[in-house]
């Protein structure tokens, strides 16, 4: 047992390096939650820095809880890292191969997943999603709104291309707000469900996005009555300067 807990608690630092350490990223300030429901847990998401400053955003929500989804997301790290150049500026192109990889590595698993690709120099942002809750985005000063994004789970190799990517320009002030369903969903308890998570979205729209951060937390645990989850847990609040 204390060799096992030992295991567990190396796994844990190494799932832990591999989140990203950005603070900052030059016209996108963000903020981060997360909650594992043991020590160990399938959401991951990463940052992936590109030429000219622009930045592409993953999230991913693997099958299942523990060990064996915490080394198919810290696989999926490795995969990112390796993916075409031209891929990183293209979600559909991003998603498609990420499940072909996991595919044919990993046949037994699947995960949803969202990336999106933030250009800087145009101020046009691009998404695509795998089966994962759809962004829900802000246009500086209206309403919080889901936008529906049509595509498969990663890890069955069968849809080609896996997801559609939608495009649009941003403004400056603009927001989203991406999450794994652990957030919405909670065994047991009355699930909150999107419309739940954009009602409070909605409810404090016009706070700073640190305090939109932790109004939402609060929010969610008096729903629930716990600040448990019975899931793994993660959302990314963002801002586009």
């Amino acid at each position: 047992k204390e060799k096992f807990d030992l295991d567990l608690k190396l796994a844990r630092n190494i799932q832990e390096s591999l989140f990203p350490k950005l603070n900052s990223i030059p016209g996108l300030k963000y903020e981060v939650f997360r909650q594992t429901h043991n020590q160990l847990g399938g959401d991951f998401f990463d940052f992936v820095r590109l030429r000219e400053g622009n930045t592409g955003v993953f999230m991913t929500d693997v099958a299942g809880h523990g060990i064996s989804s915490a080394m198919v997301a810290a696989m999926l790290k490795v995969i990112i890292s390796t993916i075409p150049y031209t891929f990183k500026l293209d979600p559909s192109a991003f998603l498609t191969y990420l499940d072909e990889k996991l595919a044919s590595e990993y046949s037994s698993e699947h995960a949803t997943a969202i990336y999106i690709y933030i250009n800087f120099l145009r101020t046009e942002i691009s998404i695509a999603n795998a089966g994962h809750p759809y962004i829900i985005y802000q246009k500086a000063g209206e309403e919080f709104k889901e936008i529906e994004t049509e595509g498969s789970l990663i890890g069955y190799g069968i849809r080609k291309p896996l997801a559609d990517t939608i495009k649009f320009n941003y403004g400056s002030g603009d927001r989203f707000f991406i999450y794994t369903d652990g957030l919405i969903e909670n065994s047991g308890n009355d699930d909150l469900g999107s419309e739940g998570i954009v009602k409070i979205l909605n409810q404090f729209k016009d706070s700073p996005i640190h305090e939109l951060k932790s109004l939402i937390v609060q929010e969610i645990a008096l729903h629930y009555q716990t600040t448990v989850f019975t899931d793994d847990v993660m959302f990314i609040l963002a801002e586009l300067e």
